[in-house]
């Protein structure tokens, strides 16, 4: 059930206008902003276009038909809707202090109707899957451009030690100047300096577009750019060949097609750098994202199109744009109507007020003759360039095919001369004269003795076909190579069975250790889900140890308050087993804001719903 157009949130900071995605996870809304500008001139009142993001886990969440308020139907539920929107509320706000040209903005996260809401800047566009639905395969040096802006995003995020972790075409979005913005980052992780996660949200794996490690809890253990490169490349191979490349776990049984196999069009450079940022071993990847550029033929960027930021630009120059929207409504309401279904945030760096468009394009003559000059100096410079690679490839091709037409014909003599050159004409090397200086000697090639030539004629039998030397026949037969193939077959098969007794057993640890090694025989997608399992329930274990140390008492907030078995000491844990509220104390009462926890110096810690203490030593409650 979604919320109905024109509700307020935030005290009616915020409107919602219409839905315009929906999930798993959340539904997509487009609002409006209720703000104002202030400065000499006075307060200027406008309303700035947003996408609000609520989260809603569809499988659990139920919404209040009179309060709105989203509700949860199960404990199992609950679980995981805390947890989960804990963890979406701490990336929103880490990502919240992101900012670049090429990043969809996040401007504001709050919670409200017992859910969280994440407020983005608006883009009017379309995601780069839906111009590849609309439009069919993208031309390349298309796709490069988007690539080059995607990269720059790529590199700016990791040197903060952010991960992605979900990069693909419909998480690319195109603004109405044919410009790409990363969103989505609800599945991204951030690192600390020592290199340990420190951040996760739910795992959620894009097919075609997930690295291999993304398939193991400890294949993103430590920060690497490779998982981002893998998926960036996928994205290309996507954009360049219309189609989904094969999941990164099934590759070992079903090769990768090459992207010049099914669009010949694709530069050699361009394949080898998709193949490269795709390969399955992370270490046999670019290593950092602008390697990766560097390996790539990218365009220029534009020197008639700088781009500010929102700090960049000063409160005139704000007022003067909030002022001209007031004629300009009903021109921006028309081109928002016709925007895609797809259009979800708006670009940073371009302001979001209405009639910017208009003031912008109101340029003065001489910046217009300045811009032509431009042109025509880009325009001399890139047929320069065709030119250079015309000629270049000209070159290229004859000396490919020169080498390809000498390595044909040592090919062929080296398939001529066992048959038609007798073993007791060949000169032993003591018979050759020796070579000289002179380039015929040095190629000189030794001829049959011609007094001999009868007996080779009568030795020959034209039918029957050329015995193929004894060294030359291999020093492993096939059947001992099938032989070792089915032997490691077997025992994958046994590693497997037996970390499958293992883990219905509870053992976990054995377990993971079995499927470990039959991964390191067979790498299947069989083993990899089976890993994923495995370390599911073993954390569901751990969970369920800790939570097996306390007697339940009470609900409290998100919390139970506790008495630990050991001790006998009362404090609150939450819903894995971990104490929000430390047991140490000797006893619990009801207090005005909260609960009363009894020190063992007989005063009271109070604490409130969401387990934060509020006053510290009261005498009374």
């Amino acid at each position: 059930m979604n919320l109905p157009n024109g509700y307020l949130l935030q005290n009616g900071k915020y409107k919602l206008t219409q839905v315009v995605g929906q999930g798993g996870f959340g539904i997509t809304y487009k609002g409006v902003w209720f703000t104002e500008v202030r400065g000499a001139l006075g307060t200027i009142h406008t309303e700035v276009p947003v996408c609000i993001k609520e989260f809603y886990f569809k499988d659990y969440c139920d919404r209040d038909s009179q309060t709105y308020a989203v509700t949860v139907h199960s404990e199992t539920g609950i679980q995981f809707f805390d947890k989960f929107r804990e963890k979406l509320i701490k990336e929103a706000k880490i990502l919240s202090d992101v900012h670049h040209p090429y990043i969809v903005n996040v401007l504001e996260v709050f919670e409200e109707n017992h859910t969280a809401y994440i407020v983005m800047e608006y883009i009017a566009g379309q995601s780069l899957k839906s111009k590849l639905e609309k439009e069919g395969v993208l031309p390349e040096p298309c796709v490069l451009k988007y690539v080059r802006q995607i990269g720059e995003a790529l590199q700016f995020v990791h040197e903060k030690h952010i991960l992605h972790l979900d990069i693909k075409p419909s998480n690319i979005l195109v603004d109405e100047h044919d410009d790409a913005r990363l969103i989505d980052f609800g599945v991204s992780k951030r690192y600390d300096m020592e290199q340990q996660e420190t951040s996760t949200t739910m795992l959620s794996l894009s097919k075609g577009f997930a690295s291999i490690e993304q398939y193991d809890d400890e294949g993103t253990q430590n920060f690497s750019p490779c998982p981002d490169i893998y998926s960036l490349g996928a994205t290309m191979y996507n954009l360049l060949t219309g189609k989904i490349p094969t999941e990164s776990i099934l590759r070992v049984t079903r090769p990768l097609i090459p992207p010049r196999e099914l669009n010949p069009s694709i530069s050699p450079k361009t394949e080898a750098a998709i193949l490269r940022a795709m390969e399955l071993v992370p270490a046999n990847r670019f290593q950092s994202v602008a390697e990766m550029m560097a390996s790539l033929d990218l365009p220029e960027i534009p020197a008639e199109a700088p781009r500010q930021t929102p700090e960049e630009r000063d409160d005139a120059s704000l007022r003067e744009r909030a002022t001209a929207s007031a004629g300009d409504d009903d021109e921006e309401d028309t081109m928002l109507q016709h925007s895609d279904e797809e259009t979800i945030v708006s670009s940073p760096g371009k302001s979001s007020f209405p009639g910017e468009k208009d003031m912008l394009s109101s340029s003065a003559p001489s910046k217009s003759e300045k811009r032509s000059y431009w042109k025509i100096g880009a325009a001399v410079m890139v047929v320069f360039l065709i030119l250079g690679w015309g000629i270049w490839a000209v070159l290229t091709q004859r000396t490919s095919g020169e080498k390809r037409v000498v390595a044909e014909m040592e090919a062929e003599e080296d398939r001529v001369l066992p048959e038609e050159t007798p073993s007791d004409s060949i000169p032993k090397p003591e018979e050759l004269e020796p070579q000289t200086s002179s380039p015929s000697a040095a190629v000189k090639t030794p001829q049959p003795d011609v007094e001999k030539a009868p007996e080779r004629v009568e030795t020959v039998v034209p039918d029957k076909p050329v015995e193929t030397p004894k060294e030359d026949v291999p020093a492993k037969p096939e059947a001992e190579e099938s032989v070792e193939e089915v032997d490691i077959e077997q025992k994958y098969r046994s590693f497997v069975a037996s970390g499958r007794g293992r883990m219905q057993a509870g053992d976990y640890a054995g377990a993971k250790a079995d499927f470990t090694a039959a991964r390191n025989l067979m790498l299947t997608e069989e083993v990899v889900r089976l890993m994923i399992d495995c370390d599911a329930k073993a954390e569901e274990q751990r969970t369920a140890d800790r939570i097996a140390q306390y007697e339940e008492k009470m609900s409290f907030g998100a919390y139970r308050i506790v008495r630990k078995k050991s001790d006998g000491f009362y404090g609150a844990i939450d819903s894995e087993g971990y104490e929000k509220i430390p047991c140490r104390y000797l006893s619990v009462g009801i207090a005005e804001h909260g609960r009363a926890f009894e020190r063992t110096d007989n005063l009271f810690d109070i604490y409130n719903s969401k387990g934060e203490l509020i006053t510290e030593g009261a005498t009374y409650y």
